[in-house]
């Protein structure tokens, strides 16, 4: 019996992490809307879809209006970075240069951030929890700890990539 439910906990946890990859993809190109403000509920509405889909998997009762609290409380934590998020979004106004780099920045906090969501939202659920028992002050040390895995490996896998172009 523990031997089946261990493996349904993996199997849940391995289709969760695959939601949340897929979502990354949309996440990221969601950021690249040019249009100030659209880009950030466009985002939004990536990560309450991701978290719907990963609340199917857990068998838990998905709550849209919730989820946007949450994931509003969670991004407060990285203030500064959302900070950039907002001034990428708004940096767009400005023909042309303020677009590209707009359009530079944030797809990669889009895409941490969905993967920090993704990831304290499967936690959450595969330790017995809810929309509703979701505690926001309890989760940001480790939303932000996944947050900043996700900038590091953005960062690595851009470093290898230039190095990579260097050296062909």
């Amino acid at each position: 019996m523990e031997i089946e439910n261990t493996e349904i906990i993996e199997e849940n946890h391995i289709q969760a992490s695959k939601i949340i990859t897929k979502y990354l993809g949309w996440s990221a190109g969601a950021a690249f809307i040019p249009v100030p403000g659209f880009d950030l509920a466009a985002v939004t509405a990536v990560q309450i879809k991701m978290i719907a889909d990963i609340a199917k998997v857990y068998d838990v009762p998905f709550k849209k209006d919730a989820t946007k609290t949450i994931i509003g409380s969670l991004l407060a934590t990285i203030l500064p970075s959302g900070v950039a998020q907002g001034a990428s979004s708004l940096v767009k106004i400005i023909p042309g240069i303020g677009t590209i780099l707009g359009m530079a920045t944030a797809p990669a906090f889009a895409a941490a951030s969905t993967y920090a969501i993704g990831k304290v939202f499967t936690q959450h659920f595969e330790s017995g929890g809810n929309l509703i028992t979701f505690d926001t002050t309890a989760a940001r040390e480790y939303f932000k700890a996944e947050y900043d895995t996700a900038v590091q490996t953005q960062k690595a896998s851009s470093s290898s990539k230039a190095s990579d172009s260097k050296a062909a």
